[in-house]
Order: C-alpha cells, then sequence, then structure tokens
C-alpha cells in the first residue's frame, strides 16, 4: 500500500512529514510558499489522514513505507522534511537509507528518547471522545476545554476530524494504532546509523522538544547538522514564526 499525499507543484520533490495526530494538510501554507520551485508532496504517515490505518507502526515499518512511496513515483533524491513525529521518521530513514535524502529538514524533534506526560494524557482523553454524542467540532471543543486548556491545541484537534461516510464526525487518525504503537514511537532513541548529507535541524526558541543537550546525540548520528534556533516559536515553528522559519528552510534549500 503507498501511502496518500497530496502533491502541489514542480521542481526538485520536498517530502513533508507531519508530528503526531495530525496529517498533510497541516502543511498547506508550507507547500504554497514552496510550490513554485518544488515539487511538495504532503503525505499522510499511516494511521493518519487519508492513509491506510494498521496495528503496525514503528520507524521501521514507516521507512518501509516512505521507501515505498519514493519508488511508487519514481523520485530521484528527494529532500525530506519532518515535524515532531514526523522528523524522527525522516530520521530513521535517513540513517537507514543514507544515499536516497539529498537533504533533510528536522522541525523541532531530537533522535533522543521522550516521556510527555501531556502527550500521553492526551491519549486518555481522546479515547474518551464519543461521537455519537459528538456531532460538531463546536462539541468536541467544548468536551475537550475541561482536559486541555490551551485554544491552539484544541484547534489542532477540531482541524483532525472529518466526516466519515455514516454522517457522523471522526477523528483523521488511527487511535488505537497510534497508543498501540506509542513507545517504539516516542520512548525509543533513535540510532545505529549514519548521514552524512546536508542535515538542517530547527529548533523552536520555547520549545523543550529539542534542547542544546540533545545535540552531541544529534551530531552523532547527522555529523553535518546545522541545528538553528528559530525566534519566538514553540514546537509548532511553521505556525508561530512562518517567516522567519520558512526563511531559514530557503537559504538551506539554496546552498549547494
Amino acid at each position: 500500500m503507498i501511502l496518500h499525499s497530496k502533491i502541489l507543484g514542480s521542481g526538485s520533490p520536498i517530502l513533508v512529514f507531519h508530528g503526531l495526530f495530525g496529517n498533510g494538510e497541516n502543511w498547506n501554507s508550507f507547500a504554497k510558499k514552496f510550490d513554485k520551485n518544488y515539487q511538495i508532496h504532503l503525505i499522510d504517515i499511516r494511521n493518519h489522514g487519508k492513509s491506510f490505518f494498521s496495528e503496525k507502526m514503528d520507524y521501521d515499518v514507516i521507512s518501509k513505507d516512505i521507501l515505498n512511496y519514493i519508488s511508487y513515483y519514481d523520485l530521484d533524491n528527494p529532500i525530506l522534511l519532518g515535524h515532531s513525529m514526523g522528523g524522527r521518521a525522516v530520521m530513521k530513514f535517513s540513517i537507514k537509507y543514507p544515499l536516497i535524502p539529498k537533504k533533510i529538514i528536522i522541525v523541532d524533534i531530537s533522535p533522543n528518547a521522550y516521556r510527555n506526560a501531556d502527550q500521553e494524557n492526551l491519549i486518555h482523553v481522546l479515547k474518551k471522545v464519543n461521537f455519537d454524542t459528538i456531532k460538531t467540532r463546536k462539541d468536541l471543543d467544548a468536551f475537550l476545554k475541561p482536559w486541555i486548556p490551551d485554544v491552539e491545541m484544541r484547534l489542532f484537534f477540531s482541524k483532525c476530524t472529518h466526516r466519515q461516510k455514516d454522517g457522523k464526525l471522526g477523528f483523521h487518525f488511527f487511535l488505537f494504532g497510534i497508543e498501540k504503537n506509542y513507545d517504539c514511537l516516542i520512548r525509543q532513541k533513535i540510532g545505529k546509523g549514519l548521514y552524512n548529507g546536508p542535515s538542517l535541524f530547527l529548533r523552536g526558541e520555547n520549545s523543550d522538544y529539542l534542547l542544546p543537550k540533545d545535540y552531541d546525540s544529534i551530531l552523532n548520528l547527522f555529523p553535518k547538522a546545522e541545528i538553528i534556533t528559530v525566534k519566538k516559536s514553540k514546537h509548532w515553528i511553521h505556525v508561530d514564526n512562518p517567516l522567519d522559519f520558512h526563511r531559514k528552510i530557503n537559504f538551506f534549500l539554496k546552498k549547494t
């Protein structure tokens, strides 16, 4: 099976991989900024968006999905960009298949293991959602508000819903598959390999997902990595400060 994608523009291919619970549509603004010079592939990782659902979802399996996608579309040395979980997927793929990516861009994540209690609690909250009674995104927002005070986070989950064939609202991700594989996606370190190509790691100034203590782990796997802080941003750098985010990526892409 081939991952679902939305393809925009023409030129050298850039494959974009979203974070946990998200989908390729989250990156439409990025695509519109770069599709004049590049062919942008907004890809839904398995168990997300319109891609297939599966109970298997570790980074070796996801890497094979990416390899199959590149082969299916006959892409020659694409550039890979990944945010959060998508960034970890790109890291794993590039150290498994180091001759394939032309360049990689990792957005606010490191190869180290994480223990994020807030994210783990989110899964428990999402399992409580009953779309038999929650019929609109406004209903969902009201239901989530006591557990998720952050307005932007609730808006994100509202956007990650869709109308199913039976007309009911539903999440645009396979929660069971994500929960079952959460440990290997988040709590295990990415390692055992080397990607010696050009690598850009962007960290949010006010984010705790990628910190200076992670730099050695990054450079051990990606010795040519540039690690740059984007001011006035948290974990979703592309949303918080798109101007600087796009500027730094554009500069990196144009470097020979």
